[in-house]
């Protein structure tokens, strides 16, 4: 880090695009939440997922599932943020492992449900205390105080970006899922 505090990246593009009329305060603020996720993600699928064999979306599907239960597939895919033909591939892996299983409702035989397996059950609850021990120690580099306000910030911005989904906001895509999930 530079003593102005920009990371190489943001000084290359102050360089590059300094002389345009650009909010670089909003830029940083934005890019810096996904280059901090980006960095985050890949750093606990090597530390702590890595030793289950899990990729982050089968993680947050296993996550998903062990908070909410049962639930339809399309719900599934949305609440893990993922297409419904993502969602296919990622239960099909999980279902192969025995950590999900797949059925028709009694009700309708179109709607498919999805839920854990025992061996899901106990696969999450081994590993989630791991992964959490892993974000506390991540999050140690900020005081508590710090902690509350960035995520109390980032809930602004994620309410943003989903209000203006949900309003049928063009800048924001088509809908999102109003189920919560851990990314």
């Amino acid at each position: 880090m530079s003593a102005d505090g920009l990371l190489p990246a943001e000084r290359k593009i102050m360089e590059e695009l300094g002389h345009l009329p650009l909010d670089f305060r909003a830029m940083w603020a934005i890019s810096n939440v996904f280059r901090s996720s980006t960095a985050l993600r890949r750093h606990l699928e090597s530390t702590v997922l890595a030793a289950d064999r899990l990729s982050w979306t089968a993680f947050t599907a296993l996550w998903v599932l062990w908070i909410w239960g049962e639930m339809e597939s399309r719900e599934f895919a949305a609440a893990v943020g993922i297409s419904r033909p993502t969602a296919t591939g990622v239960l099909s892996t999980l279902q192969r492992r025995r950590f999900v299983r797949r059925k028709k409702a009694a009700e309708d035989g179109r709607v498919v449900l999805v839920s854990l397996t025992p061996s899901g059950r106990r696969t999450i609850e081994a590993l989630f205390p791991r992964f959490n021990a892993e974000e506390a120690q991540v999050a140690a580099a900020l005081s508590e105080e710090q902690q509350e306000q960035l995520a109390s910030m980032l809930r602004i911005l994620y309410r943003e970006v989903e209000s203006g989904a949900a309003d049928g906001d063009p800048r924001y895509g088509s809908g999102s899922s109003k189920s919560p999930s851990k990314t």
